[in-house]
């Protein structure tokens, strides 16, 4: 049978908005294009830039080339840069005298799922007018807005005294000072999500003497001088889940209907995560069990086990998995998860687990 055009462009448009849903930017108004009132003064930015705010008595700033003033773009205040992408950024200082800070905050779309992994990126480029360089970038996610009266840094004491629920400081990794005045610079870092985290905190997090501060006009000037970065495109995106060796996951959405053994389609997007996984972990190798209720006779339900097994492992081969590291076994209904026999006890345990587990060396 042929396809007809218009059925093939409905195809691609659906399996690119699963794409687009699936990668898709966490952060609100990430590249700030989106604002509230173009800006006109400086310390503007809670006024100014749409979903954006600062968490403390830091005076962040918002440019934009609709401004006629020194917050334009690409001639400012702090001297000139194109945006990275669009029509705007936004401005803070990472160092200044007095261990001076500014930070940045935004609500993020969806709250994260606990045990996912993600991913965090943003551009950075060090001001013109500034006297130095730093390395030290660093971001926090909270489960509320903060709103922390202080000028100073927001170091790790300063975060648990808060009555908001916040992760550890996480540090973008090292690699040189921040330098470039011209070039956009790349920061990204991986993290793994508690399940509370709704909110994401951008800044330089160290005190002055913590802080690897470089003064790029006269590298032997020990006084406290001034480090002002513009940032562009934040992005947070989910990579997946965090798998565990040795350890029991229920598949999400692997639920079957009553006396079938065939994936729903919500099943996918599941077991596409356990392939993404296991092909960054060549190491890895994954056990597949299949379960069914209490309904039927056990020699039907040990049959009924099996194919829900197979049927993931052949989902899984069909994405690419060496059949060599998956095996699949059934258990009919002897390991139910809840024994009440209900029928939303008989759901839960029409199931498929999965178990990694690390090759053993054959010649140790």
């Amino acid at each position: 049978m042929q396809l007809r055009p218009h059925y093939i462009l409905s195809i691609a448009l659906f399996m690119l908005a699963n794409a687009i849903s699936f990668s898709q930017n966490l952060v609100q108004n990430g590249g700030f294009e989106d604002f509230i009132s173009c800006p006109v003064k400086m310390s503007n930015l809670n006024k100014d830039a749409e979903h954006w705010s600062a968490p403390t008595l830091g005076t962040t700033d918002y440019f934009n080339e609709c401004s006629r003033t020194k917050l334009g773009v690409p001639m400012n205040f702090k001297g000139k840069q194109e945006p990275y992408e669009g029509a705007a950024y936004a401005g803070l200082y990472l160092f200044a005298p007095r261990d001076y800070r500014e930070y940045i905050q935004v609500p993020l779309t969806e709250t994260l799922e606990k045990g996912g992994r993600y991913r965090l990126s943003l551009f950075i480029s060090l001001s013109e007018k500034s006297d130095g360089a730093v390395k030290d970038m660093g971001a926090v996610f909270s489960e509320k807005p903060l709103s922390v009266y202080t000028k100073r840094e927001l170091a790790q004491s300063e975060l648990l005294s808060t009555s908001v629920q916040t992760t550890p400081i996480k540090q973008f990794p090292i690699t040189g000072y921040y330098q470039d005045k011209q070039t956009w610079m790349e920061l990204t870092i991986d993290m793994v999500a508690k399940g509370f985290e709704s909110h994401l905190i951008l800044g330089n997090f160290k005190s002055n003497a913590g802080t690897a501060y470089i003064d790029s006009k006269n590298p032997s000037n020990t006084e406290e001088g001034y480090a002002y970065y513009y940032l562009d495109d934040i992005s947070l995106t989910y990579l997946g889940p965090e798998y565990k060796t040795n350890e029991v996951y229920v598949l999400d959405h692997v639920n079957f209907n009553f006396d079938r053994f065939d994936l729903q389609p919500k099943a996918e997007q599941s077991l596409k995560d356990v392939y993404e996984y296991l092909k960054k972990h060549p190491n890895l190798k994954v056990a597949i069990s299949g379960h069914t209720d209490d309904l039927g006779s056990d020699e039907y339900n040990d049959v009924l086990s099996r194919e829900r097994a197979g049927s993931v492992a052949q989902y899984l081969i069909g994405l690419g998995l060496d059949k060599n590291r998956i095996t699949s076994k059934g258990y009919g209904d002897s390991k139910p998860l809840d024994t009440t026999l209900t029928d939303e006890a008989r759901r839960k345990n029409r199931r498929v687990e999965f178990v990694m587990t690390e090759f053993e060396d054959d010649n140790p």
